[in-house]
């Protein structure tokens, strides 16, 4: 395993923190923000349906971030959803996010693929509005009711494991079934894991106590406690954490400093 390292130092103190796959994850989306195009056509994007009648898919400039796409059905006739098809690796991790403000009817994100053994993924998001759900008695107010509220983005978020040389993923995003409308925006679909590796050399000032947070996190996510009077230097690789986070590597000398480093070094 090679890797880049990330260091810092404090005379004979050093501390490494990497990882393999190195963060930042790259995001696989294209057009993810929504933000490029020509005209009233979103760059990577396509929408499509078996009833194009019954859908106007829009996009728009009152997005959470910019720009977003959006989708209005008129009936519970048929789906319709905003698209496109990723390059990926086979058995391996992703997470979809995103994310969505619904002022009626029912979402669906979804995540599918298929390898050439013919078994396939299928990982789905649903949220459904309460709006001109009539069957709730007329007297409750908005915010007794259940569901999101109109004027508001969501995020979300969507986990899917690649089969057997499955190397591609198709993201879709639009209105199931029910008369609504929707909007979505700042999209990103990657690499869920990645495994950690932290190393201190702390020369003759000997390390006290090693520790790892996930930045914003209070407890600690490895911890050595105390070690041993004249501990020179530790290492650990910590599997299969979230790429999505950024992490701080702690390290207490036995002469009372504390020194910390952060990977990746800037927040994404």
């Amino acid at each position: 395993m090679t890797f880049v390292l990330v260091a810092m130092g404090t005379g004979e103190t050093v501390l490494h923190m990497v990882s393999e796959p190195p963060l930042p994850m790259p995001n696989l989306v294209n057009n993810a923000a929504f933000e490029q195009g020509s005209e009233s056509t979103p760059s990577a994007w396509r929408f499509t349906t078996a009833v194009p009648d019954n859908f106007q898919a829009t996009w728009r400039g009152d997005g959470r971030t910019g720009r977003c796409l959006a989708v209005e059905s008129a009936s519970s006739v048929m789906s319709g959803y905003w698209n496109q098809t990723l390059e990926v690796e086979p058995e391996t991790p992703y997470l979809l996010t995103g994310w969505f403000r619904l002022a009626s009817g029912k979402l669906l994100c979804y995540v599918h693929g298929q390898g050439p053994d013919g078994r396939g993924v299928d990982a789905r998001f649903y949220a459904a509005s309460m709006v001109n759900r009539f069957l709730v008695p007329v007297f409750l107010k908005r915010e007794h009711l259940s569901g999101t509220d109109p004027e508001r983005w969501y995020p979300f978020s969507l986990p899917v494991t690649t089969g057997p040389g499955m190397t591609r993923l198709a993201v879709s995003a639009g209105m199931y079934f029910q008369a609504g409308r929707v909007a979505y925006d700042d999209f990103r679909l990657a690499r869920s894991v990645t495994d950690l590796y932290i190393q201190v050399r702390a020369g003759g000032k000997g390390i006290a106590r090693v520790r790892v947070f996930t930045e914003g996190e209070t407890k600690p996510l490895f911890d050595t406690g105390p070690l041993p009077h004249g501990t020179a230097m530790f290492e650990k690789s910590l599997p299969s954490v979230a790429t999505d986070k950024r992490y701080i590597l702690e390290a207490s000398l036995a002469n009372g400093e504390v020194l910390r480093q952060a990977y990746p070094e800037e927040t994404r």
